[in-house]
């Protein structure tokens, strides 16, 4: 065996000794930059958890407001049920409780015809009354 290292050992010390210079000219900028991303990866990651965070709070309330709008449309949608049953109900009893225009006129020309003839009023609530009877 020789005295002589192997190639691979020759390499191996080269570049232990390329490390060794690198680290004495390089090592502490290296180690302040390492620092640096080091920090910066940390900040990162929290800046990350953050904005997930964020991002799950703003679905949560996405999704309260999507129930609460549903709900008032269904308020919405029933008060505009009822209101429009309510006006079918109110027009429905004034078609059904109007007087007729017939019947109001017969009522006036015996009232005309009444207080002309110099009736008295016992009269006119008989013929009033067969009147609103037919």
């Amino acid at each position: 065996m020789s005295d002589k290292p192997t190639k691979a050992e020759a390499v191996t010390e080269t570049t232990q000794e390329v490390e060794r210079i690198r680290d004495i000219i390089f090592g502490t900028q290296m180690r302040d930059y390492d620092r640096q991303f080091q920090t910066l990866q940390r900040d990162l990651e929290r800046l990350q958890q953050e904005i997930d965070r964020l991002n799950e709070q703003l679905a949560d309330q996405d999704s309260g407001h999507g129930k609460k709008l549903q709900t008032l449309r269904l308020e919405v949608r029933k008060a505009d049920d009822d209101l429009r049953k309510e006006l079918r109900d109110t027009a429905q009893k004034l078609t059904a409780d109007k007087v007729d225009r017939v019947s109001l006129g017969q009522l006036f020309i015996e009232l005309g015809t009444n207080l002309t003839a110099g009736g008295s009023l016992s009269e006119l609530a008989q013929t009033l009354e067969h009147i609103t009877q037919d």
